[in-house]
């Protein structure tokens, strides 16, 4: 079990004067990752002091935290503090130098960032010296370019459990680059006129907060894109550090897996269909049902005559929106006009056969955005659940600009305590492969093969128009999909994944007692859950629900895989005897 401990008192004392508070993001973090957790005050934690592994994001002066985590590491726990030492420095084997804002890990070929591409910049940590019994993992180097000996990641021995630091903010790290600065004005173009972002035109990519030198790489010499997922490349490492804690301390890990039936990654294609060119659309529909596909349509008012949207419905895709806030095409950035045009599409919806009562999804026209949060707000009260406009408009920004291939789901802003909010943002990764000067088909196989490395969402979107205007378009998406199908991706709809993300944030997956013990709010099928290599008795697969039962790998580390059909409610497993206690 993962318990959490943060300062709530602190954190309402920040809420007050307008500021962000980053900590409070833990648990989402955790609960994306698929790993039962419980949170903690300082104080709740003190009096309790569950076995486990702990993980520090604040304190309080209320004890002699140092003497207190001393002994519970050496009762047969472990600890893991995070973004600073918060005071423990003597028992983590460290010494704590000063913080830093922002910078860039050197991993050096540490074993727990092994098969890892990114650059894992950061935002928020601390430079700390390990002691001589302490080990240490990656290096840091700072904003303005010095390498430094500070590690990333420390462990330090306590008797059976063990003091850990990954001096990194994750939880910040994660929100920033996920979510962006504010769009108030154009951001910052790259150097080499690749990244052209100052279009006069705000988007989501004037928000990034990437560096386009250092976070960038390129396929077959071509031009730098943002081609590995920063954030979810942090977190495989949190999990292979969460996952040898475990081991540390001879306890069971479990992990609800990211997708159902042991898939390791999904793909997802989105239109635009900027135009609403008929034409367009049938060749569109014609190369999807050659390609074997459900997609999701973001049609921009005024929309399609009805027979296109007959057709879409009745081949069993997705009807989304499009919003148009561009300036130059008469429109602009207002949530009133996004409503309606939102009601227009609705209406024309309704009196369909097949048409959807609710329109789940949206994407903004050429990626529009303005200010922080609030069109997330504007999507919450509208009913849209998954947003797509998270991505590049460039040739030189496309990939994971947004550091994730996971739909997350995003922090509101302080007013509101930083609340987790009720819509998914799922990244575009690139447009229109192989259309010049956006993406080339070997750049769009190598966004599918690292989202498959991260097991998240490969999202394509594709313009029908482009169908029209480029002849090569049609047989390279259909070799697209078919790539990512021989890769093992399912390719789902955006409501598809919003059905399944939804279904397993019900589910909690805990080892008790020499038991797992699945708690599913709803009945769940093709549940896949990890544990560590070792934990199922061979009766297992006799178990009720129990489909099938096979060792994987999974982030870099060997785990026992179990998918099982599971009702709402309690299920209860039995694991070996050797690793049956509390993890």
């Amino acid at each position: 079990m993962i318990h959490v401990i943060w300062n709530e008192k602190r954190a309402n004392k920040v809420w007050e004067q307008g500021r962000d508070v980053y900590e409070s993001y833990w648990p989402e973090m955790l609960r994306q990752a698929g790993l039962a957790y419980e949170t903690w005050t300082p104080e709740s934690w003190l009096g309790k002091q569950p076995d486990g592994v702990t993980i520090v994001t604040g304190l309080d002066d209320s004890a002699d935290w140092p003497a207190v985590f001393q002994a519970y590491c050496a009762r047969g726990s472990s600890l893991l503090a995070v973004g600073g030492t918060h005071g423990l420095d003597d028992v983590l084997g460290v010494k704590n130098v000063r913080d830093i804002h922002e910078g860039w890990i050197d991993w050096n070929g540490a074993a727990l960032a092994d098969g890892m591409h990114s650059s894992f910049h950061f935002f928020g940590s601390a430079l700390v010296r390990p002691n001589d019994e302490t080990e240490a993992h990656g290096t840091i180097t700072l904003r303005n370019g010095t390498d430094t000996a500070h590690p990333a990641i420390t462990l330090k021995p306590a008797s059976s459990g063990t003091a850990a630091l990954f001096a990194v903010d994750l939880a910040r790290t994660f929100r920033l680059i996920q979510q962006g600065d504010t769009v108030m004005k154009d951001g910052v173009p790259a150097d080499d006129g690749s990244g052209a972002i100052d279009d006069d035109i705000l988007k989501a990519d004037d928000s990034i907060v990437l560096d386009w030198k250092r976070d960038r790489d390129s396929v077959e010499d071509g031009v730098p894109f943002f081609l590995h997922p920063i954030v979810d490349e942090f977190r495989l490492v949190l999990l292979r550090l969460v996952h040898r804690l475990h081991e540390k301390t001879s306890r069971t890990f479990a992990q609800v897996w990211f997708w159902p039936e042991g898939v390791e990654a999904v793909g997802h294609i989105s239109h635009d269909t900027d135009g609403n060119l008929v034409e367009a659309a049938n060749m569109m529909m014609d190369r999807l049902n050659e390609a074997d596909v459900k997609t999701s349509w973001c049609v921009i008012m005024p929309g399609y005559p009805e027979d296109v949207y007959e057709r879409v419905l009745a081949d069993g895709h997705e009807m989304a929106f499009h919003y148009n806030a561009v300036p130059q095409e008469g429109c602009y950035w207002d949530e009133g006009l996004f409503n309606e045009q939102l009601s227009q599409l609705q209406s024309q919806m309704a009196g369909m056969e097949n048409g959807a009562e609710r329109i789940w999804t949206n994407k903004n026209h050429y990626l529009r955005w303005e200010g922080d949060v609030q069109f997330y707000k504007w999507c919450e009260k509208a009913g849209i659940v998954v947003e797509q406009s998270k991505g590049g408009t460039k040739q030189g920004n496309k990939g994971f600009l947004a550091g994730t291939c996971h739909p997350y789901l995003p922090a509101s802003d302080a007013a509101e305590h930083n609340r987790i909010m009720n819509v998914y943002s799922n990244p575009t990764l690139a447009w229109d492969p192989p259309v010049p000067l956006r993406c080339t088909y070997p750049e769009a196989k190598a966004l599918v093969d690292r989202s498959k490395d991260v097991y998240g969402v490969a999202h394509f979107l594709y313009h029908p128009a482009t169908f029209k205007m480029y002849p090569d378009v049609g047989p390279t998406f259909v070799e697209l999909i078919r790539y990512g199908k021989e890769a093992g991706l399912p390719w789902w709809t955006a409501l598809d994944l919003y059905n399944w993300l939804e279904l397993r944030r019900t589910v909690d997956a805990r080892v008790e007692a020499g038991t797992l013990r699945i708690v599913a709010g709803k009945a769940c099928k093709g549940l896949t859950v990890l544990l560590s290599e070792g934990s199922l008795s061979t009766d297992t697969a006799a178990s009720p629900g129990v489909r099938s039962v096979k060792p994987v790998e999974r982030f870099g580390i060997r785990l026992q895989e179990l998918v099982l059909d599971v009702e709402q409610g309690e299920t209860l497993i039995a694991l070996q005897g050797a690793v049956g206690a509390t993890g």
